[in-house]
């Protein structure tokens, strides 16, 4: 089963055609404060990520990335940021009452 980003509106997945391209995919932390500020970044509604969930590195910036190995890893900490959202996802304190920690 391909792995598909998890970003709202985002068609790529991992493929011959995307690692040609250069774009890398990247696991959603098993940390639950980092996952819950990545699924919050998202902005999907009811999206729940499960242990194959990926969001491509087209959603984050360049300097998110540790480069100097072989594997391009993102660094400690980093939140996909790049987004195309619709308007109504695009408005100011659309997240910001998403809880980051859980009851």
């Amino acid at each position: 089963m391909p792995d598909f980003c998890a970003a709202f509106g985002c068609s790529n997945e991992r493929n011959a055609k995307t690692k040609e391209q250069g774009i890398t995919f990247h696991r959603f932390p098993k940390d639950k404060v980092k996952r819950r500020a990545w699924t919050a970044a998202l902005r999907r509604r009811n999206f729940v990520p499960n242990d194959r969930s990926v969001v491509c590195s087209c959603h984050f910036n360049s300097e998110d990335f540790d480069r100097t190995g072989q594997t391009t890893r993102l660094k400690e900490g980093v939140t996909p940021s790049i987004f195309t959202f619709t308007d109504h996802l695009s408005k100011v304190g659309v997240i910001d009452n998403l809880p980051l920690y859980s009851a």
